[in-house]
C-alpha cells in the first residue's frame, strides 16, 4: 500500500510539473460559422497551429461530426507550410516593393487607384492572399471566421488562398499554417 501511495504521488507530482511547464506556452483556437467549426491549439511561442479539427453540423439532426476529409487536409496542407513558416517574413520582405509580381512598384500602383485600405503600403489583394482577410496585419480567428463564412461557395471574394475556385478544407490548412502577424 505504503508503495502505491509513492508512486501515485510521484506520478501526480510528474503530471502536476508538466502541466506547469506547458501553461502559457499554448493556446485554444476555435471558430464557427452555421455549417462548419474548427478548433486548433496554437504554440504561444512558435505560433505553430497543431491538431486542427474540422466539424460539419448535420441538418437534420442539428449534431456537430468530425469531418474527417476536411480534417485529414487541413492537417496536411498545414505540416506542408510549417517549414517555410520561417522564411515567409523574409520572402515577403523581399518582394514588398512588388509584392503581386506584376513587375510594378506597389507604390504606383497605389498611386495609380489599387485598394489600399489600412493605408500600409501593401496591395491589400497581397494581403488577402496571404490570409489576412481583415486587413489587422494579424492572422487570427478573425479571419479564419471570415475563410468559415465563404466556405464552398464557387469563386468566392474572399478565403481562396490556393485559388482553386473554392474556399475548403486547403484553405483553411493554408491559413492555420500562417497563422500569426503578417510581415511586409
Amino acid at each position: 500500500m505504503k508503495k502505491n501511495l509513492v508512486i501515485t504521488s510521484v506520478a501526480v507530482v510528474t503530471a502536476a510539473l508538466l502541466a506547469s511547464a506547458t501553461v502559457g506556452q499554448s493556446a485554444s483556437l476555435a471558430a464557427s460559422s452555421s455549417k462548419r467549426r474548427v478548433a486548433a491549439t496554437v504554440n504561444t511561442t512558435t505560433k505553430i497551429v497543431s491538431a486542427p479539427i474540422v466539424e460539419k453540423k448535420a441538418e437534420a439532426t442539428e449534431t456537430w461530426t468530425v469531418d474527417t476529409v476536411a480534417t485529414v487536409t487541413t492537417a496536411v496542407v498545414n505540416v506542408a507550410e510549417q517549414p517555410l513558416r520561417p522564411i515567409i517574413p523574409v520572402i515577403a520582405a523581399l518582394t514588398a516593393f512588388d509584392c503581386n509580381g506584376n513587375n510594378i512598384p506597389d507604390t504606383q500602383e497605389i498611386a495609380n487607384g489599387a485598394a489600399d485600405s489600412d493605408n500600409d503600403s501593401v496591395l491589400d489583394s497581397c494581403e488577402f492572399a496571404m490570409g489576412d482577410l481583415n486587413l489587422n496585419g494579424v492572422i487570427d480567428v478573425l479571419d479564419v471566421y471570415i475563410l468559415l463564412g465563404w466556405w464552398s461557395i464557387p469563386n468566392p471574394l474572399y478565403g481562396d488562398l490556393n485559388r482553386d475556385g473554392t474556399v475548403d478544407s486547403a484553405d483553411l490548412g493554408i491559413i492555420l499554417s500562417r497563422y500569426g502577424v503578417v510581415t511586409y
